[in-house]
């Protein structure tokens, strides 16, 4: 009786993790405003404790933050905080890139291919911001994986998982090419086994496609 009921709260916990995050990265819920449990109640169906629960899994994932005696606050997303995390995920993926390119098991690279297709489709068939989004993530996190190495993989998911906010951002304002054009030359370097093309591929990839959105500028050359 007893863990069912726990095993019943934890299911509540997480559905009221995806639902509020997923309001969040939506932009249902203002920046700089405080999350009203009445009002997620009222919009959700969630309960005191999902509710207590899923915001301090938000706290601890950076997506909300906590003010003393006043609640869980949806924090502005900052031009500095984003910089500086585009700028830190360029770092890392450039290099994981070069290290993808020499080390990574041909299934790997098929796995890539798999990926990019599906990251295309998506994007042209303009399927739910969740789809769109998933796909570009798991595309490079795929880059991730392919260097053998747990913690590049560990703190580019961190990175990501961190700037999600702005991913959703980027998705609503990016044309169906954007994904193609930006990727199709990652592919193509690893295919081939080019570390520096691949690395130039990436820098080119995060510069001009998020750090080009960041400052408000086109992507397209």
């Amino acid at each position: 009786m007893g863990g069912g009921r726990k095993k019943l709260n934890q299911t509540l916990s997480e559905q009221a993790y995806q639902r509020i995050k997923l309001g969040i990265l939506r932009g249902e819920f203002r920046e700089s405003t405080f999350l009203s449990e009445a009002e997620v109640a009222d919009k959700y169906g969630i309960g005191h404790t999902p509710f207590r629960e899923a915001c301090n899994r938000l706290l601890k994932n950076h997506i909300l933050e906590i003010v003393p005696r006043r609640g869980f606050l949806v924090p502005e997303l900052s031009f500095r905080a984003v910089r500086d995390l585009l700028e830190t995920r360029l770092i890392i993926e450039t290099i994981a890139a070069e290290i993808a390119a020499s080390r990574s098991e041909p299934w790997e690279v098929q796995e890539l291919e798999r990926l990019y297709d599906n990251e295309v489709r998506c994007a042209v068939e303009r399927e739910n911001l969740e789809a769109i989004v998933e796909s570009h993530r798991e595309f490079h996190l795929q880059i991730a994986r392919m260097t053998h190495n747990r913690e590049v993989e560990r703190l580019l998911r961190s990175i990501m998982e961190r700037m999600e906010r702005f991913s959703y951002m980027i998705v609503r304002s990016s044309r169906p090419s954007d994904s193609e054009f930006l990727h199709k030359s990652i592919l193509e370097a690893v295919i081939q086994r080019n570390p520096l093309a691949a690395r130039q591929a990436v820098f080119q990839d995060i510069t001009r496609g998020q750090l080009s959105a960041l400052a408000g500028e086109p992507t397209d050359a």
